[in-house]
């Protein structure tokens, strides 16, 4: 059931990567790259760093736990692991967003706002012009806390099919 050398491993690794991610995403915010909010920087951090350290845990968990890990156990480590990064990540966007990340959480809006004007013909026929308006309206409610969901739930949805394919090449 609970197996302390899959948590100490997770944690570690996640936390780690959780910090990491952050750390690039605030770099990309300061050096004038990246909107944090945007989808750029949430998917590059996610694809990146969630991959990396759940390769990592599942590595370091075979290499000093189980030498014979199977399936099970190497998806168990990488889910996780990336529970922790997830998380990690969002507390520390919502942090941030709270005491420095205002005006960028409004310019994100902005720029997202005029992106679906931009596309307004293919989103009113695929998604319909009550839905449209209402999508539309719904980007002025956008705060940390949303902001920080939507970053906990991409790498879990990523993490979670990531942990799948490392757990299929990590078994014995």
């Amino acid at each position: 059931m609970f197996d302390k050398a899959v948590i100490n491993t997770a944690i570690r690794y996640g936390v780690t990567g959780g910090i990491a991610s952050f750390i690039y995403i605030l770099i990309l915010a300061l050096t004038g790259f990246e909107n944090p909010y945007d989808n750029a920087s949430e998917y590059s951090s996610t694809l990146i760093f969630v991959s990396v350290f759940i390769f990592l845990a599942i590595k370091y968990y075979k290499k000093f736990h189980d030498a014979e890990i199977g399936f099970g156990k190497a998806f168990k480590v990488g889910f996780y692991t990336v529970f922790f990064l997830a998380f990690t990540t969002a507390m520390l966007m919502c942090i941030y967003s709270f005491f420095a990340g205002e005006q960028m959480i409004q310019e994100y809006i902005i720029l997202s706002q005029k992106r679906m004007e931009q596309t307004k013909p293919e989103l009113v026929k695929m998604m319909g012009e009550l839905n449209y308006k209402n999508a539309y309206q719904n980007l002025n409610q956008l705060n940390a806390f949303v902001l920080a969901q939507i970053t906990f739930v991409n790498r879990m949805l990523v993490g979670f099919f990531i942990s799948i394919v490392l757990g299929v090449f990590f078994r014995k």
